[in-house]
């Protein structure tokens, strides 16, 4: 790849995993400067997102996140008082696949309305190139850490997965695909409020917004490891629908009540763990003990998690109304998941 374009690329690809990037930048760099392979630890590694400005009316308190291309600010908002999550993204810098997709994220987002959604306030572009949005802040841990800290019994786990159903409703009925369901992508507030956030990896299908021109390569895998559908995992993210992101749900509602992944990925490489995704069949709930076989739980995850999208849940409404069936079972017997 052309050189100004890998740090984009590589930050894409490692799916924020912050150790990884540094590795593979090191290595490029060790590549760059004729050193040992090696011998990269001792090599410096540049960060690859510039210094941002913010746009005016807003005063910053503390960075929230920084990525290959950008950086998320909490503000306060002059006018209002009211804190704000600013994104910034050098497009100039960021190379045409980032650039396209903030760009994309920017048009969704001003589409979506939902409770459970992140409700962008402003957005625009700066005199230096940078571009920015202005959202919502949510003021939550993710679902996984606040399900463990507060011991949450399952029922109140189902349940505000049932908001998350029914957000993805709202962006499915626009056409579009959030493609990376995972834990640290929905916070809860206070109350058990749970959003659902980043349509960074979004998909458009069809609507005004659906373009023909595609920024994920053929066997690209676009999403993070341990929540890809099997479509996704094969490679196929092109043919990934809104079914896609009902699976990934269905790996979080898992992981919430099991307090573990529905597929045994401890100490497999990368291609072991597409491998089981693709192949392997997911654990049953009941033969972890977490519930009896013949609770309405197994019916749910055995369509929940199918290979075939065919045989998922037709419909992100569908899997709410299941889900609200799930939680109410659970709260009837006063089960609680296990904590660790």
């Amino acid at each position: 790849m052309p050189p100004e374009e890998r740090p984009v690329f590589v930050q894409d690809s490692c799916g924020g995993d912050a150790a990884l990037l540094e590795l593979v930048m090191s290595l490029i760099r060790a590549d760059e400067e004729s050193v040992s392979a090696w011998d990269c630890a001792g090599v410096d590694v540049a960060p690859v997102a510039p210094t941002l400005k913010l746009p005016a009316g807003y005063e910053p308190i503390r960075e929230l996140g920084r990525g290959g291309v950008g950086v998320v600010h909490l503000c306060r908002e002059v006018e209002s008082g009211q804190l704000v999550a600013v994104k910034l993204v050098h497009l100039a810098s960021s190379g045409r696949s980032a650039a396209a997709r903030f760009r994309r994220e920017w048009r969704l987002l001003a589409r979506l309305r939902h409770p459970a959604l992140v409700a962008l306030r402003a957005a625009g572009t700066l005199e230096d190139g940078c571009a920015y949005l202005v959202m919502e802040y949510v003021d939550g841990k993710d679902i996984r850490k606040h399900c463990r800290e507060e011991r949450v019994p399952a029922h109140r786990r189902l349940d505000m997965l049932v908001a998350v159903a029914e957000a993805l409703g709202v962006a499915h009925g626009h056409g579009i695909v959030h493609r990376d369901l995972k834990p640290a992508n929905i916070l809860v507030e206070r109350g058990h409020r749970a959003r659902l956030i980043d349509f960074g990896a979004a998909r458009v299908l069809d609507g005004e917004l659906h373009s023909r021109q595609e920024h994920t390569l053929t066997g690209q895998i676009v999403g993070t490891m341990s929540y890809l559908s099997p479509e996704q995992a094969s490679g196929h993210s092109r043919r990934a629908d809104h079914r896609s992101d009902l699976y990934q749900l269905g790996v979080v509602a898992f992981e919430l009540l099991a307090n573990r992944l529905p597929y045994d990925l401890e100490g497999q490489t990368s291609a072991e763990m597409l491998r089981s995704i693709i192949a392997e069949p997911a654990l049953r709930i009941d033969a972890l003990g977490i519930v009896d076989a013949d609770h309405p739980a197994v019916a749910f995850f055995e369509r929940a998690l199918a290979k075939d999208p065919e045989q998922r849940f037709g419909s992100a409404a569908e899997m709410a109304e299941a889900l609200r069936t799930l939680a109410a079972s659970f709260s009837r017997a006063r089960s609680k998941p296990r904590a660790r």
